[in-house]
């Protein structure tokens, strides 16, 4: 406005503006990783919002603008990883679960490797104000979307979409519509080695992000004390569409098949106490299906009802030691990373209405200093062994432990240590034992 006005030339506007992206950046415009907190505990939660669901602060306007002049922040975590795994898996740089002991007749069981395709990248936006509501959003991408098929296309990563949403943020009410993180069972394990998939996925840990429209709701007990309510229409895939080609196209599977968008809700509880958080939850989620399939020359059509119940909490009893974690039952999670892979059986077996499955995870958090972090993790997910076929996975867990140190705002340092025990129903000798050690180096801007 100064400029059109003739009170500022565009030359000073241009100086303007190179003064303040070269200023310090203050604690407000800092962005730091979402998974490295050194007081609270850090985990993701279900939206952009901290637990209790109130609305963050508007921040200053960055010098960075939209083509309709809507503020706009960049940020991002360039992310190197080195690792070393000495089992088969199904990643080899995010390794969920082992392979079957001796799958491999070659010396392949153990190996190193560098990548940098858990970076990300992020745009968030603060629009103006419509009908009294703050107007936000975010669009987020990562590298882990694949490779690229040349003989040198091992790190030619593609992108991947993450987040792509926006938000209407009235005082005690909130509409969401977009890609976000799923309500239900909201919360992640602290990690930097498995940064582009969460923390115990396919070991106790529900998760995905997925197209939604979702409401919220909130309502203050007390000073101190919140609610809140969300609930959410989302994509009903039940994790069922595999294959191993490339597809530009979209093809119905077993959620799509059941003509309903499947529903998720959570109730949440958070009180303050001297300035830290104790936040529960409970999440439900219910989704219907259809598994099709043939019986002789006889096609069949099997109803899935996709379910789950989840208990989520995050306890920082100190500003040096918080207890996060998750529990969960279920069937037909497959989306959710719950018996990943296996959670619908083919028609005419024991699981063709879904596999049931239940487990959970539990982190706890010792923050030693503002710079040092240490994270100690367990999760295990079992589905139902009778509902399995013979030789497929029947239990997985993972052991985790992890140091961060914060060289400053920018850089962080990580050291992981991962073990993976994955059992396979009634193939003892193919049950197997993997570790990976992770280094991790971030830079966050």
């Amino acid at each position: 406005m100064l400029e059109a006005k003739g009170v500022l030339t565009s030359a000073e506007i241009a100086r303007l503006q190179v003064d303040r992206t070269n200023a310090a950046p203050t604690a407000s415009a800092r962005i730091v990783p979402a998974v490295y907190a050194p007081v609270t505990p850090a985990v993701a939660s279900a939206s952009p919002q901290a637990p209790a669901g109130r609305p963050e602060a508007t921040a200053a306007p960055p010098p960075v603008t939209s083509q309709s002049r809507v503020p706009v922040t960049v940020y991002g975590n360039i992310l190197l990883n080195a690792f070393f795994d000495t089992s088969l898996n199904n990643i080899e740089d995010i390794p969920l679960f082992a392979g079957k002991k001796s799958s491999d007749p070659f010396p392949n069981d153990k190996s190193f490797a560098m990548t940098a395709r858990q970076s990300r990248l992020g745009v968030r936006y603060q629009g103006p104000e419509v009908m009294g509501a703050k107007v936000s959003g975010q669009v987020e991408v990562d590298f882990f979307g694949g490779k690229t098929a040349l003989g040198n296309g091992i790190n030619m990563d593609l992108l991947r979409l993450r987040l792509a949403l926006g938000r209407l943020d009235w005082t005690n009410f909130s509409l969401v519509a977009g890609q976000d993180w799923s309500i239900f069972a909201p919360l992640n394990p602290t990690s930097f080695a498995s940064y582009a998939i969460p923390a115990m996925s396919a070991s106790g840990n529900p998760w995905i992000r997925s197209p939604q429209i979702r409401a919220e709701i909130r309502h203050d007990l007390s000073d101190t004390t919140k609610l809140q309510w969300q609930i959410a229409a989302t994509d009903p895939n039940v994790g069922d569409y595999q294959t191993a080609q490339f597809l530009t196209v979209r093809t119905p599977g077993i959620g799509e098949r059941g003509r309903m968008p499947a529903l998720d809700t959570r109730l949440g509880f958070d009180d303050t106490v001297e300035g830290r958080d104790f936040a529960f939850g409970v999440s439900s989620h219910y989704g219907r299906g259809k598994d099709v399939g043939t019986i002789g020359s006889l096609s069949v059509v099997r109803p899935v009802d996709s379910w789950g119940v989840a208990l989520d909490w995050s306890l920082p009893f100190s500003k040096y030691f918080a207890l996060t974690g998750e529990a969960y039952e279920g069937r037909a999670l497959g989306i959710f990373s719950v018996a990943s892979g296996e959670s619908v059986g083919a028609v005419a077996t024991p699981g063709e209405h879904g596999v049931f499955s239940r487990g959970g995870w539990a982190q706890a958090q010792f923050n030693l200093n503002p710079k040092w972090q240490v994270n100690l993790a367990y999760g295990i997910d079992q589905p139902r062994a009778s509902e399995l076929p013979v030789g497929t996975r029947d239990r997985n867990q993972t052991y985790m432990g992890n140091l961060m140190y914060k060289l400053n705002t920018s850089v962080t340092f990580a050291w992981e240590y991962r073990r993976f025990l994955t059992d396979f129903r009634n193939q003892l000798a193919a049950d197997n034992r993997g570790d990976q050690a992770n280094l991790a180096v971030v830079y966050s801007f």
